[in-house]
């Protein structure tokens, strides 16, 4: 575990950086643009080209890539990997770029496709989105060609850099946004030049790691193999397909919520702040142990240790649960004071606070499975066992749709049934993970269920404690008494949770806070 341990700490410390610079991102957005039409109108826009982003690059190709880069580099060498490397790159920029194309042509009829029709009934709101959709087009092409050199660098054992690129972004939409609240520029006024700061951050990504891959010796020649005929390359599309299959019924259930959100004015951002925060502990601790399982995991597989594949997923799993759950738990509680504290500002008015906070805690029900899987999913990538994440995404579809669908027209629920419908399709799909990795990977990992039980009950005692000062507090509607509605009871719920963790002696717990020096769990 140690040195998965590492990796992810690694991967997590950049993230924290990215996150954190991202809850600012967030905060300066909702000052500067608010969370009602407008901000709906822009957050539609980007959907088309970050869903395309998380669909074929993020997530299929990084899948796909990693394990095939790190089999070429083992098998034929550091040169080899360098020109799979660029095929890549030179093929996804002829595509990428094709879909670039795409996106500003047919924007009019994506973005009245995806939308409830009471939002294209809108003419201002609806050009509006159509502007922008075109204007933030081209930030596909740039995340998927920074998506090659990640991966080529994870490869390399290279972690913090590729994660920490993503914060060069955020810091810049931090500085331009507070440069724009310092001017005073609110409402209609500051989405362009924010779009314009998104824009360009999507091509910083992908610049600031070309230096670091040509110090590990790599060249940039153009090379595109659009038929794909190398059999790496080929190699890559065919582990990519099932991939796709799967995260497509993702996205088109994305798709589904995002059309019945847009019938409510404020629906959509409201949910868009929310589930930022749910990004959170899924970054710093799913994705980071995910990535780092991803690249150690591809290279046991390499070797044909199935039992070290089988210790990295069973470690992982642990790691990301012992920081998942307290996590869940904290966001629960403190969604509304969260909310105030974050996104309570300039254009966002506090009723739109409030329903910013009803989000933040319905969405806590997906930490805990949301996490999980961005740890176990990697895993099933890296030996080539692309049938089970498949078959478990399409079940999450169905069950977040089961919940969505009904319940999104119930005036009771409206929006907020689909943060629910989030949780419910998280937990089916974390569950049919499990089922087939207890056969695949985790059978003989000792402990498990008792080092689970051991988190929970620590948990339950970080949640009282953060409920107890909380009720404490006298609260306020000033920037410090806002701060401390937060971070008092959050001090409070992670003292009790690491206490009552060594109490119980849980590993997993003490190797968050490196009190485990071993690094290894029970």
């Amino acid at each position: 575990m140690k040195r998965l341990t590492g990796a992810a700490r690694r991967v997590s410390l950049a993230t924290l950086v990215s996150r954190v610079l991202g809850l600012f991102r967030d905060a300066l957005r909702a000052a500067l643009v608010g969370a009602g039409a407008l901000s709906d109108a822009l957050e539609v826009a980007f959907k088309v080209p970050n869903l395309l982003r998380d669909l074929f690059a993020e997530g299929a190709f990084n899948g796909a890539f990693v394990p095939t880069l790190s089999q070429t580099q083992k098998d034929e060498g550091e040169e080899a990997a360098f020109d799979l490397v660029n095929r890549a790159l030179s093929t996804l920029l002829i595509y990428a770029g094709g879909a670039v194309v795409l996106l500003v042509v047919f924007a009019p009829q994506l973005i009245g496709w995806i939308t409830d029709p009471s939002f294209s009934g809108d003419p201002e709101k609806f050009e509006t989105a159509v502007f922008y959709a075109r204007l933030l087009a081209p930030f596909l092409l740039f995340i998927t060609l920074a998506v090659v050199l990640m991966g080529a660098l994870n490869v390399r054992g290279r972690f913090f850099l590729p994660a920490l690129s993503p914060a060069s972004q955020n810091l810049l939409l931090v500085g331009g946004g507070s440069f724009l609240l310092m001017l005073g520029v609110t409402g209609e006024s500051a989405a362009f030049p924010w779009a314009l700061l998104l824009l360009t951050g999507g091509a910083l990504q992908f610049l600031l790691q070309v230096p670091a891959m040509r110090r590990e010796g790599w060249r940039p020649r153009f090379c595109p193999d659009p038929k794909f005929r190398d059999p790496a390359l080929r190699q890559i599309v065919l582990r990519m397909a099932p991939v796709v299959l799967g995260l497509a019924a993702t996205h088109l259930c994305i798709l589904i919520n995002l059309r019945l959100a847009s019938q409510y004015v404020g629906g959509v951002s409201f949910l868009y702040y929310g589930f930022r925060l749910v990004h959170l502990p899924v970054g710093l601790v799913g994705v980071a142990v995910g990535t780092a399982a991803l690249a150690e995991a591809a290279r046991q597989a390499a070797a044909g240790d199935r039992e070290a594949v089988a210790r990295t997923m069973g470690d992982g799993l642990r790691l990301c649960l012992a920081f998942a759950i307290p996590a869940a738990v904290g966001l629960m509680v403190l969604g509304g004071p969260i909310a105030h504290l974050l996104f309570g500002y300039g254009a966002t008015e506090a009723a739109e606070a409030n329903a910013i906070g009803q989000a933040i805690t319905l969405y806590a029900l997906a930490v805990v499975p949301y996490c999980a899987v961005k740890v176990l999913v990697p895993v099933y990538y890296a030996v080539g066992k692309m049938r089970v994440p498949l078959l478990a995404s399409v079940f999450a579809v169905a069950a977040n749709l089961a919940v969505a669908i009904p319940l999104a027209r119930n005036p009771d629920f409206q929006w907020r049934a689909l943060a629910i419908a989030v949780g419910a399709g998280q937990a089916v799909n974390l569950l049919i993970l499990m089922v087939a990795g207890r056969r695949h990977f985790l059978a003989g990992r000792p402990g498990f269920l008792a080092a689970v039980v051991k988190m929970a009950a620590a948990a339950c005692a970080c949640g009282g404690a953060t409920w107890a000062v909380s009720l404490l507090l006298p609260g306020g509607e000033g920037f410090l008494a806002r701060a401390a509605a937060v971070f008092g009871p959050t001090v409070a719920g992670v003292a009790a949770y690491f206490a009552v963790g060594r109490l119980l002696g849980s590993q997993e717990i003490l190797a968050v806070v490196r009190l485990d020096r071993s690094g290894n769990a029970s």
